[in-house]
């Protein structure tokens, strides 16, 4: 393998865990229009449905009981969606309890599990996303349609900065450049004269 492919490429190896799965799917779920647009409407959904039922029924609700029932219902579609859901994604695919072999480079990731051995092609995916915690690759609209790559998993600085040149390069190439990447710019003094030592 040449320099250049090495330097182009860099391997990870980590397994999820449970806590940090559902941490990065709430990640998404407030970074996403999509989503957040679906849970307004179905607690809108809800509300009108409510209101109906008063109306059909004659029977006079409170508008303050109207109210926290609205908020109980948007709670609980937000817990379920965002908290139950995922949950049970985690615990019932076994891919989460294996460990992940992902290695990227310009040509795309290879994925690798105990059980699995795919190639993914860049084109897949349609945006990063990212905190202090988690890269999140999407490819999709749904709340599963996402590659997660925490940043504890990385080995050092220089490694970061590679796979954050490759994303660049294939997902978003206006990425911002992280405070680690700043660090390794070239130096430059504040002030070019020499200090005064009279």
């Amino acid at each position: 393998m040449s320099l250049t492919k090495q330097v182009d490429t860099v391997h990870l190896s980590f397994r999820y865990t449970e806590k940090e799965y559902l941490e990065a799917i709430r990640f998404y779920f407030w970074r996403s229009k999509e989503l957040l647009a679906r849970l307004i409407v179905s607690c809108l959904l809800f509300s009108i449905g409510l209101l109906l039922i008063n109306a059909w029924v004659g029977f006079f609700i409170p508008v303050w009981a109207d109210v926290i029932l609205m908020f109980i219902a948007g709670v609980g579609f937000f817990h379920g969606y965002v908290i139950d859901l995922p949950r049970g994604y985690f615990r019932g695919d076994p891919k989460f309890r294996e460990e992940y072999n992902l290695t990227f480079s310009n040509d795309g990731i290879e994925f690798k599990t105990q059980n699995i051995n795919s190639s993914i092609a860049w084109k897949l995916y349609t945006r990063v996303i990212e905190n202090d915690s988690f890269y999140v690759l999407v490819y999709g609209k749904n709340i599963h349609s996402l590659s997660i790559i925490p940043k504890r998993v990385f080995q050092d600085s220089q490694q970061e900065r590679r796979f954050r040149e490759i994303l660049r390069r294939n997902i978003d190439s206006k990425l911002k450049i992280s405070d680690g990447e700043r660090e390794e710019k070239e130096y430059v003094p504040t002030r070019l004269e020499p200090p005064d030592w009279r």
